[in-house]
């Protein structure tokens, strides 16, 4: 894992998966979270792959969503392999929501899967 990271990012107003602000630090701190459902993606889950999110707004909790397959998601194939990639038990392309003042980690073990530290929901 390496220590990249970043202080004082903004969650996309407005949320949604295809246009929230991307994860690409090791480390991410959102200090800006304007509304509640405001959003970030994680990258493509591929094996190795380790990220700490922050949302260090006082009230304000955010979505973070996987990657959907036009994001580096799973490319899927029908309906036995979705299309986007999920997060612990959620649906492919559900967001994770994280309350106001939390951490998560999210880790992958396999390829189109992200896990989380602590596990919720």
């Amino acid at each position: 894992m390496d220590s990249s990271y970043q202080n004082g990012m903004t969650a996309f107003a407005g949320g949604g998966q295809l246009r929230a602000t991307p994860i690409i630090n090791t480390y991410s701190r959102f200090t800006t979270v304007a509304t509640a459902g405001d959003s970030a993606v994680l990258p493509g889950a591929g094996p190795g792959l380790d990220y700490v999110v922050k949302n260090a707004h006082a009230t304000n909790s955010m979505n973070i969503f996987p990657a959907a397959a036009s994001q580096g998601g799973r490319p899927g194939d029908g309906p036995n392999y979705p299309q986007g990639d999920s997060v612990n038990a959620l649906a492919n392309n559900a967001a994770f929501p994280l309350a106001a003042g939390k951490s998560v980690r999210f880790f992958c073990v396999a390829p189109g899967i992200w896990d989380t530290l602590p596990t919720i929901p």
